[in-house]
């Protein structure tokens, strides 16, 4: 059963270590963006200040100069009299004031100073920045008018309106700055609150690094991340659906390996047995069988009745029959020419006995290259494979001619056998009344990691092909 895993939080501002270094969290990086966007809007709204305040403080300078122009000019078109009056001039001058933007000088005609604008009361004792003043400052204007018999100077003083200009952009600047400090803790909540799915995701990655393939991430709060994280999710379950397959298929191939080894064995010990009675037949029994036939032939030549030798003649046919049945079974249990004289010979011996044995069919053998030592286990089993396709063949076929066929390479021994039968059903896989000698030569065939195919032919008849390796699979 698979549980959900939950998911640790993770750390606020968790940064992955990769190769060449610590890198910088995405959240970390989106709040350092925001907050240089936020820089570059205040700055921007700063520098459009200051030509804000630039374009002003000219504009206020250009019309502070036209008004005194225009004024000392309609003075004296219109008072001509008092224009040529010093103490007149300077009474009017006391009179006026001070003009914003504007400083007035007046000298009689030998240079004394007779009037100075006074100073500001507006924002006394304080000033803009030089730096500030040199930057929004409008170029400095000098005008001078002969009047009243001395000097009337005009010169453009901008302090004011450049401080007011100060005061506004610090102001401009203090309202950012703050704007800044109120929303860069929410940017902070949103920011992390958006990449929060990502930190999830990254936290899911690295448990399935750690070979935790049961992680499941929960359900995301956006579009995007929902479709990464069901990706992912699909992803884990698959990675741990095929461990399972590999530790299943690891499981299987140890039995596999486990239940050839025993099969290997079983059929060792079966093969040693039928040596074993193989042995006793050809060495015990059959002289066994011979002294009997020798003894019943001497009593029918010493037998003084008729009925006594027809016993004893009774006793020889079956001792003869005995030891026929006998030399037909040996090879059955285990060939002794196998042992003696190899796979090629022991073939050839027993394709001879078939011709013996079935004068009517046809039997060719083809021997290739073999190995010069093969394995025993796989000499025997192709042994008992070819014996019995051809046993099966001649009970079950009716075939006039079948043919056998063997050769080798480096890693294997290849079998067949063709017959021109009636051939094999189309279900027999199926069946289950299969005899138990293919399920035999399947299974010898499997025992040693080799296999084993049995198929009707081009035109009739049954083709069983096998492939033994030299060496059993262990």
């Amino acid at each position: 059963m698979r549980s959900h895993v939950r998911l640790p939080s993770p750390a606020t501002n968790a940064t992955p270590v990769a190769s060449g270094g610590t890198r910088m969290s995405l959240r970390l990086r989106i709040n350092l963006m925001i907050a240089a966007l936020m820089f570059a809007f205040i700055a921007s709204m700063l520098v459009a200040q200051v030509i804000s305040t630039r374009r002003g403080v000219q504009e206020e300078v250009a019309a502070s100069n036209t008004v005194a122009n225009r004024l000392f000019s309609a003075f004296i078109a219109t008072v001509p009299g008092r224009s040529s009056d010093p103490q007149a001039m300077r009474a009017f001058l006391q009179q006026l004031g001070r003009l914003r933007s504007t400083e007035l000088s007046f000298h009689d005609a030998r240079g004394e100073l007779l009037y100075r604008s006074p100073s500001s009361t507006y924002k006394a004792g304080r000033d803009a920045p030089a730096w500030f003043a040199h930057l929004v400052g409008p170029q400095q204007m000098h005008q001078q008018f002969a009047i009243a018999g001395g000097q009337l100077m005009i010169e453009s003083n901008a302090s004011r309106a450049i401080l007011d200009g100060w005061d506004d952009t610090l102001r401009l600047l203090l309202i950012g700055l703050l704007t800044l400090a109120l929303v860069q803790p929410s940017v902070l909540w949103l920011v992390g609150r958006a990449t929060r799915p990502l930190r999830q995701i990254l936290v899911g990655l690295q448990s399935m690094e750690r070979g935790a393939y049961h992680t499941r991430l929960p359900t995301l709060n956006s579009a995007e991340a929902e479709a990464i994280g069901q990706a992912f999710n699909r992803m884990a379950h698959s990675i741990e659906d095929n461990l399972y397959a590999r530790r299943d298929a690891a499981e299987a191939q140890r039995h596999l390996r486990q239940s050839r080894e025993i099969a290997r064995q079983v059929e060792q010990r079966m093969e040693d047995e039928r040596r074993q009675i193989a042995r006793e037949l050809h060495d015990q029994t059959s002289q066994s069988v011979t002294a009997i036939r020798a003894l019943a032939m001497s009593l029918v030549h010493r037998a003084g009745d008729e009925q006594g030798a027809q016993i004893a003649r009774a006793i020889s046919d079956a001792a003869s029959q005995l030891h026929a049945e006998v030399h037909e079974l040996i090879p059955r249990l285990r060939p002794l020419a196998l042992d003696n004289l190899g796979l090629s010979d022991a073939l050839q011996n027993q394709v001879d006995d078939w011709r013996a044995q079935h004068p009517r069919i046809k039997f060719s053998l083809q021997i290739g290259d073999l190995p010069t030592v093969p394995n025993p286990a796989t000499t025997l089993a192709a042994f008992r494979v070819l014996q019995e396709a051809c046993s099966n063949a001649l009970r079950h076929a009716q075939a006039s001619h079948i043919a056998l066929s063997l050769h080798g390479d480096a890693a294997q021994l290849h079998l067949q056998v063709l017959d021109d039968g009636v051939g094999i059903a189309e279900d027999w896989q199926q069946r289950r009344d299969r005899g138990f000698g293919i399920r035999g030569m399947i299974e010898r065939a499997q025992s040693l990691g080799g296999e084993l195919q049995i198929e009707a032919g081009t035109a009739f008849g049954t083709v069983l092909r096998a492939r033994l390796p030299l060496e059993p699979v262990k």
